[in-house]
């Protein structure tokens, strides 16, 4: 698997799900993972299961998962969160609800890829939020790969170190990349519903890449984001696709789902 498409955080929003997948059709690539919660939030969980199912060759529970499987997971989050994760539960079939909880809490290709849903930080609760480099320098004690993939965030990202496995480097030695910040050695190419960026990873050291989110973005893009990671290259494509947003908005209305889970999707939050 030289060159793996990754996607994430989907929140059964098919409308972008199909998008993304339509714009991977233009891409070259060996394989697609998805690191976790295909379901919750949006209107259409089962849908996004089905196509998850049929497109990607491995895919991660996430806490959402976790959430519409067992109701004492998700018993302290917000309302917002509470109220999809009961219409996913209503909507998904049980041939769905078995896939979900078949599916295992990460994947690795030994030396050379790891794959979880919110951090490689064991937790209790499993809604660790790898979001600064304070989180980026705990996580790399624990990763032992080139490459660790994360998700949960829902915020496009890249932390990279030269620091040797199972140390805890220093927080000023990391560096964080954000698509669109502006870095140093990062490449714009606009096409027509896309924004492609390019970003080196070392080939001596190691990274953590966060391919942002599918189905609710929440860097203020309201864009679709996936990754594409070239493994033999070294080098992390993070794409950012158009979308029909207000129709997406307007079937999460329809469904009697609480109205800001539509109106946060034209603004990326």
């Amino acid at each position: 698997m030289a060159r793996l498409a990754v996607i994430s955080d989907i929140h059964g929003n098919r409308v972008a799900l199909e998008e993304v997948l339509r714009d991977l059709d233009r891409r070259d690539v060996d394989a697609m993972i998805c690191l976790g919660d295909i379901v919750g939030y949006g209107p259409e969980s089962s849908e996004c299961v089905r196509l998850v199912r049929g497109a990607c060759r491995v895919a991660i529970r996430g806490n959402h998962e976790d959430g519409v499987l067992a109701k004492d997971v998700g018993r302290g989050w917000n309302p917002v969160a509470q109220a999809g994760l009961a219409y996913a539960r209503r909507t998904l079939t049980d041939a769905d609800k078995s896939f979900l909880a078949g599916l295992p809490s990460s994947f690795s290709i030994r030396g050379s890829l790891l794959a979880v849903h919110d951090s490689p930080v064991p937790s209790e609760h499993g809604m660790n939020y790898l979001r600064n480099s304070s989180d980026a320098a705990d996580a790399f004690f624990w990763i032992r790969e080139s490459i660790c993939l994360v998700g949960h965030t829902h915020v496009a990202a890249c932390f990279v170190t030269e620091c040797a496995p199972s140390v805890r480097p220093h927080v000023e030695d990391l560096q964080l990349i954000v698509p669109g910040g502006g870095v140093e050695g990062v490449s714009q190419e606009w096409t027509e519903t896309c924004l492609v960026e390019s970003i080196s990873l070392p080939r001596r050291g190691r990274a953590i890449v966060n391919p942002g989110s599918v189905g609710q973005p929440r860097d203020r893009d309201p864009r679709a984001s996936y990754a594409i990671i070239d493994l033999e290259k070294s080098v992390v494509d993070f794409h950012r696709v158009c979308y029909d947003i207000e129709e997406a908005a307007r079937r999460t209305i329809d469904a009697g789902l609480p109205a800001v889970l539509g109106e946060r999707l034209a603004i990326g939050a």
